[in-house]
């Protein structure tokens, strides 16, 4: 019988979708304090207001990152000190620049 991981293949019993999680590598434009994220083959750019922490982040991160579309929520994972897996940093990115 072929394996089958019970955690990527778990159903939803309560009819509501999960919010996907894809593995990305952010650009971020310092200058104009844009994030720009490839995710399923579409090229999306956001706003952030302080560009600065997400790239400091990126230069600490120990994984790799993640985006949800759902909640518009990029998650950097860095280094810190008694945490074995590190400490997940969230970025709420901003309105959606269309180009």
């Amino acid at each position: 019988m072929p394996y089958q991981s019970d955690a990527s293949h778990a159903h939803n019993t309560t009819g509501q979708t999960e919010a996907r999680n894809v593995t990305v590598i952010p650009a971020v434009d310092l200058y104009l304090g844009t994030v720009t994220i490839v995710a399923r083959n579409e090229t999306l750019f956001f706003r952030h207001p302080h560009p600065q922490q997400i790239a400091k982040a990126l230069a600490q991160a120990v994984r790799p990152s993640t985006w949800c579309e759902a909640s518009r929520t990029l998650t950097v994972t860095v280094a810190a000190t008694g945490k074995r897996d590190g400490q997940p940093r969230l970025f709420a990115l901003g309105s959606r620049d269309e180009d």
